[in-house]
């Protein structure tokens, strides 16, 4: 990463690899040690129950038939409490890997964060989220749905999930076709190109936008789709210098591509917010230190307000039709 710099013209300053105007967001932990001693005893106590209260019946029921039929695709643990079942209740169901940010901060081990993900993450996002209830509530990169339906459980008026995967949305009409909530909907598209896609209150993403061909298209995209509220919960290089770093990952079988991420530095994702038209004082950060890992709220109300009003000086001229999405499409 090369040191950045800032050059002075006779009518415009030019900063190269930082921010002109360092004036940083409210910053807090994500979580305290006693916010997770909490969080520790609930989970555990959830894998505790799920030993205790086994049914081996309920691994002969419909409801068990659906989840086989989508087997390979339970990203996410879904509880049917009615049935007395979730899509980790086999074992051979789950998907393991090295678990995340589920681990909150390697205090579960990966088998306990796979098993019970992401319920870890939602013990931290349900304490920082606004009021939901009443409110529209999108969720991009919805998976098999576990966000959706906490929001509805909150008291959503309205909830959409949406993503581009459609096994993993397929699974999540179908997990709602047993749960019964009239007010969760599932979309199966990107949300990159997809404009029909209506602007939510609150729109809540995580681990997703480092998962897109163009990350910062793809924070452009978010802003113009939350009204009130952008909640970005994402890795992040802990440094106020401007990186971007790709990751890709490639079969050892075949060759073929399986994955790309890109690492963004927490200055580059805050900087470029500002040049979208968002204000340092609209951003608050809760950050997990040392785990490369920031929960990003922001207040979208008064960047939607200036934009209505023409206030855009924030946005360079040339791009102002982009970040704005008045775009030229064919018919």
């Amino acid at each position: 990463m090369r040191e950045p710099i800032l050059y002075e013209f006779e009518n415009y300053w030019y900063a190269q690899g930082r921010d002109l105007v360092l004036d940083e967001p409210v910053s807090h932990p994500l979580f305290s040690g006693e916010a997770l001693a909490g969080m520790l005893t609930e989970l555990r106590g959830r894998l505790a129950r799920d030993r205790e209260e086994f049914r081996p019946e309920s691994l002969n029921s419909p409801v068990a038939d659906g989840i086989r039929s989508f087997l390979g695709e339970w990203f996410q643990r879904i509880d049917f409490p009615e049935h007395g079942i979730s899509t980790t209740s086999d074992r051979s169901w789950a998907m393991f890997d090295e678990g995340g940010v589920n681990t909150l901060g390697r205090n579960l081990t990966s088998e306990e964060a796979c098993l019970l993900r992401p319920w870890p993450k939602w013990l931290y996002v349900r304490r920082l989220i606004p009021e939901v209830r009443g409110k529209s509530v999108m969720e991009v990169g919805s998976a098999n749905g576990f966000f959706p339906f906490r929001f509805a459980e909150l008291g959503a008026s309205k909830v959409t999930g949406v993503d581009v995967q459609a096994r993993k949305h397929d699974s999540a009409v179908w997990a709602n076709s047993i749960l019964g909530w009239k007010n969760v909907d599932f979309v199966n598209t990107d949300f990159l190109v997809d404009f029909s896609i209506p602007a939510h209150d609150i729109v809540f993403v995580s681990e997703v936008i480092n998962h897109t061909l163009c990350p910062m298209w793809a924070i452009t995209r978010l802003v113009t789709l939350a009204k009130e509220t952008l909640i970005i919960d994402t890795g992040v290089f802990e440094s106020s210098h401007h990186a971007l770093e790709l990751s890709t990952g490639w079969s050892r079988s075949n060759g073929t591509a399986q994955m790309l991420s890109y690492q963004i530095s927490d200055g580059l994702l805050v900087s470029f917010l500002k040049v979208l038209g968002i204000r340092a004082n609209e951003i608050v950060k809760h950050v997990e230190a040392g785990a490369g890992h920031i929960l990003y709220m922001i207040d979208t109300r008064g960047v939607q307000e200036r934009r209505r009003n023409g206030e855009m000086k924030e946005i360079p001229v040339n791009q102002r039709r982009s970040a704005l999405l008045q775009l030229t499409l064919p018919e």
